[in-house]
């Protein structure tokens, strides 16, 4: 397994997908009536290890992230590609040529040619590209991935509902329904799923809200209103987005 430290934060591990191991998961979810999917998706390592070969960085298709501090908490990042698209004159071919050519310049060290594809992981809305030269995942730079910013994106109520109903709480309160249902404990069962459905309901709510107030916040932030004062003494308002 190749590891390098990462951004001296997280260690970074790289695993390729496996078709037959997969196979062998969906086999093994339907069996376990889906609790092996329920259980991957609590600890996505396991996941990964489960489903996955390990590898070099250069062949992941996956990467696993581990903390360097005392939690070792673990995330699953999927390995993506952004084609890159250069104008089709003369001139531009050109500089597109000399530009992939430089050796110190970035495109050189980025750039998988001939396809023109750059390997990239997104960590906390900041994406890294693969670096050819030094073999590991480096810092994007506006260059190739646009304005720098945060996108903030309010999930659907509907992900946010799975998401919560999903958590090993409310999973155990599933399971504990079933089980006083089944010995005709009807009252104590009834006040279960109406608590639960109570609690999340405010929960969704209240992640819903604070996803909105940030979305509100950022683009305040993103976009710059510019005053353009002219000579005759007329003015022009202008929105830019950073």
């Amino acid at each position: 397994m190749e590891c390098y430290t990462f951004c001296f934060i997280k260690d970074i591990f790289g695993y390729k997908s496996s078709r037959c191991r997969s196979v062998l998961f969906v086999i093994g979810s339907i069996l376990t009536c889906g609790f092996l999917l329920l259980l991957f998706y609590w600890r996505p390592e396991w996941d990964v290890w489960y489903k996955c070969i390990q590898c070099t960085l250069q062949e992941a298709d996956i990467v696993l992230l581990r903390t360097t501090d005392e939690f070792k908490i673990w995330t699953k990042k999927k390995v993506m590609w952004i084609q890159l698209s250069f104008p089709s004159s003369a001139a531009r071919a050109a500089q597109q040529h000399s530009v992939l050519s430089d050796e110190t310049s970035l495109l050189h060290r980025i750039v998988i040619k001939p396809e023109l594809k750059v390997r990239f992981i997104e960590i906390q809305k900041i994406r890294y590209i693969w670096d050819l030269n030094e073999k590991q995942f480096v810092r994007a730079e506006r260059l190739i991935f646009g304005p720098n910013i945060i996108d903030i994106r309010i999930s659907p109520i509907w992900k946010l509902l799975c998401k919560e109903v999903l958590n090993p709480f409310y999973t155990f309160q599933i399971f504990s329904v079933c089980l006083w249902l089944s010995e005709d404990y009807t009252e104590y069962s009834v006040a279960l799923i109406i608590m639960s459905f109570i609690s999340i309901a405010f929960s969704v709510y209240d992640v819903r809200q604070q996803s909105i107030k940030l979305y509100k916040l950022v683009e305040s932030h993103n976009n710059m209103m510019v005053t353009i004062c002219r000579k005759g003494g007329g003015e022009q308002f202008l929105v830019l987005k950073l």
